[in-house]
């Protein structure tokens, strides 16, 4: 509730606001810079990410942003992790203040650990103001992982479906 209403308060702001154009809305190379927090809860599966990204693709000129990104997160424990992305957005006022929604769905895996995997969709939505984006969302992935259990000298495969609620900001070029 609280979320619906601050949503319609900064939608009510905008239109208040000059009609100065997004960069959203010219056509041509866009990119941004991210740094996020990611809260990972599911089933076993506790913790959190921090993550840093970049992303580049093409505006349609209409609102409308397809991208790829690649950037590098760490987990609680320290290990690397590296995101690998593409990115939809649509802003829908523009203007220099645009609420917007996005999707970014691909797959996390680790340098130092070949075993692990995770593949998902995240589906958030937020405000840009000029060159800065914040977002809030939240992502369903799917993870594999191999543990070594020292008393069979065997591997075992471990399967989950962690959830993750995230906050980032962006600067975008």
């Amino acid at each position: 509730m609280k979320k619906t209403v601050l949503f319609l308060l900064l939608t009510l702001c905008t239109l208040t606001l000059s009609a100065q154009e997004s960069r959203m809305f010219r056509k041509g190379y866009r990119g941004s810079v991210e740094i996020g927090n990611y809260a990972v809860f599911g089933k076993d599966k506790y913790g959190g990410l921090a993550q840093i990204s970049v992303t580049q693709g093409y505006s349609f000129g209409n609102g409308a942003f397809v991208g790829l990104g690649l950037g590098i997160a760490t987990d609680l424990g320290g290990s690397p992790i590296i995101p690998l992305y593409m990115d939809a957005k649509y802003n829908f006022i523009n203007g220099k203040v645009s609420p917007f929604a996005s999707v970014r769905t691909g797959l996390r895996f680790s340098p130092t650990h070949s075993e692990y995997l995770s593949v998902g969709i995240a589906l958030g939505g937020g405000v840009d103001f000029g060159r800065f984006s914040v977002k809030l969302g939240y992502e369903y992935s799917a993870s594999r992982q191999f543990a070594y259990n020292p008393q069979t000298s065997n591997y075992t495969e471990y399967f989950s479906k962690p959830s993750v609620l995230f906050c980032s900001f962006a600067f975008n070029f």
